[in-house]
């Protein structure tokens, strides 16, 4: 064996690739370990180096002028010598792929199957698809409540994604010139894009410091102890010129945890293309296949046909910042915000049913600096509940029908987020509840430190202080026990009648579907738990007096056993049945 496999450096090179102008390669280290001990994979074959100086995500075309070599120590493989030229990056931004266009509905499909993946560990906030190409996966997760930011190379995608597609976040550079601010992303994506990166480690260092303490990671790349791979040799479609690493689950866990992640999941990723593309491309390997690509490609409707398949040779991977003693300082980062209580429009609603005696109190304390706007929902009461609203300068919503204390709430939701609201509090307005406090119960939401922020009666006692019943205090620690136990997070009450929600919250769960009765605030916190939601509580008083409104005994009983309902349905959701509600 030579020298060069046995580990030793080479010296440095001078060579011409793709016909630019000559520039320095030299032998590499490897990126993990630091090993300069490596055996060689792949030996360079003797064609020349392709002629084609473009550089196109579609190319696929085998280039049998590589040197693929494997780490003895931590069984990275690269490729050695690698180019150190700005004419890589060069060939990126002048990039333009009209073929990578055509297959816009699968690449698409692929992408939603990516979105459905990172549900599971995070399903909204903000986004970031470094390497976003044309913008596909920003767009569909658009569509899915995100919002979306991008950063791509390429000027043609860039063009493509803020013209074609209307996304105007798209930023055209590097993630370093981006300068996005720390702890800004609830996820992070890359496609395709960290074989292509000459120092994956410190990308995934900078991708660790935008995303939130809670924040996930995603990334997709080939597989190349993957069954094709092995079959194909270095004709398989992975190895290419501008893919410097080669990663399979093992070595792409070693960057994560070198990187500053700790891994969450591993699998393999099926790709869509039209049948047209699925053959073209096998032909370039299998030179028996160009008489049936050529036939399919006369065959338009067929060529069209669109097919999904898992080759088994491409991973995608998701992580999570580590929690690592060293990494502390990081997660504790807190962004500054000027202003915070003034930043954001908060609406509040009042779900009223015969509430006229209690209801100028309780507007009276509404907090009216931080405030923008109050709407009251009649349910179709028989006192002059909305005549007392119109008098105090409150908008009135009056239902014609009674649609209970659920159906009241959705009505004052879609109204708040029809008028723009990002914070919306609900507070009954039976003045058992202290409105006061509501500049307590939003700023959490405000700083981005929760989606729902819930006045907690049975925190610092205050649910005894003000009169509580003790059969009623006893039953809700019960409840609240077991809705602990089966939901797996930690709330000292989950049915306070102040509480407040994040726009983001409201428009990620489906409230439309839930109760119409009471069990409609245990369901709004079942749909938040199920899509990861981060919850806080405040301390708060409550008043308990003739006027305020009460559930009695018999509609109590009828509310624990909905919220055992509910409880068996978020249990059986959770092992697969599906109910609309929770979807």
């Amino acid at each position: 064996m030579s020298n060069e496999a046995m580990g030793q450096k080479a010296p440095a090179k001078l060579i011409q690739l793709f016909h630019c102008e000559p520039f320095m390669i030299l032998e590499q280290r490897c990126h993990l370990c630091g090993s300069d001990s490596f055996q060689v994979m792949y030996e360079p074959g003797k064609s020349e180096p392709r002629k084609d100086p473009a550089c196109r995500i579609t190319d696929h075309e085998p280039d049998s002028s590589l040197r693929v070599v494997t780490c003895r120590r931590c069984g990275l493989s690269f490729l050695n010598p690698h180019t150190e030229d700005c004419s890589v990056k060069d060939g990126y931004v002048n990039m333009a792929d009209d073929k990578y266009v055509r297959e816009a509905a699968g690449r698409r499909k692929a992408a939603r199957l990516v979105l459905r993946r990172l549900r599971k560990y995070k399903s909204g906030g903000r986004l970031l698809d470094i390497g976003c190409a044309t913008g596909f996966l920003m767009d569909e997760a658009a569509k899915l409540g995100w919002e979306v930011q991008g950063v791509e190379l390429s000027q043609w995608g860039v063009d493509y994604a803020r013209h074609q597609l209307g996304l105007k976040n798209v930023f055209q550079g590097s993630l370093s010139d981006a300068n996005f601010p720390r702890a800004y992303f609830d996820a992070v994506i890359m496609t395709d894009v960290i074989e292509h990166l000459p120092d994956p480690k410190a990308v995934l260092r900078d991708v660790r410091l935008i995303l939130k303490p809670d924040g996930v990671f995603c990334c997709t790349t080939p597989d190349i102890d993957s069954t094709v791979s092995k079959l194909l040799k270095a004709k398989w479609w992975g190895i290419k010129r501008l893919h410097y690493y080669y990663f399979n689950r093992k070595t792409l866990g070693k960057l994560f945890a070198a990187s500053g992640f700790t891994s969450l999941a591993m699998g393999s990723h099926a790709r869509t293309f039209s049948l047209g593309y699925w053959f073209t491309n096998l032909a370039d390997y299998m030179p028996a296949m160009k008489r049936v690509a050529a036939f399919i490609a006369r065959q338009r409707g067929l060529a069209a046909f669109s097919i999904c398949f898992d080759l088994g040779d491409q991973l995608v991977a998701f992580a999570r910042r580590s929690r690592e003693m060293k990494y502390l300082p990081e997660l504790e980062y807190e962004p500054q915000e000027k202003s915070p209580v003034l930043k954001k429009k908060v609406i509040v609603v009042l779900p009223a049913y015969n509430a006229a005696k209690t209801l100028a109190v309780t507007v009276k304390d509404i907090p009216r600096a931080i405030v923008d706007d109050i709407i009251l929902v009649d349910d179709h009461s028989t006192d002059n509940t909305a005549e007392v609203a119109r008098q105090l300068g409150v908008k009135v919503i009056r239902h014609e029908r009674n649609k209970g204390y659920g159906g009241n709430q959705k009505t004052c939701y879609h109204h708040a987020l029809e008028l723009g609201a990002e914070v919306v509090v609900m507070v009954h307005p039976d003045y058992q509840y202290d409105p006061t406090e509501i500049p307590r119960l939003v700023e959490p939401i405000i700083k981005g430190k929760a989606d729902a922020v819930f006045g907690s009666r049975m925190m610092k006692g205050g649910a005894l202080v003000g009169g509580m019943p003790n059969w009623k205090y006893n039953a809700n620690i019960l409840l609240t026990a077991l809705e602990n136990v089966v939901l797996g997070i930690y709330l000292t009450e989950y049915h306070s009648g102040f509480r407040a929600y994040s726009r983001a919250y409201l428009n990620r769960v489906n409230f439309a579907a839930n109760s119409d009765g009471f069990v409609f605030d245990t369901e709004i916190i079942v749909q938040g738990v199920l899509k990861f939601m981060r919850f806080e509580e405040v301390p708060i008083r409550t008043r308990y007096f003739d006027e305020a409104s009460s559930i009695k005994l018999w509609p109590s009983i009828v509310y624990g056993l909905n919220i055992l309902k509910t409880l068996i349905k978020f249990q059986v959701y959770k092992l697969g049945w599906r109910f609309r509600q929770f979807d």
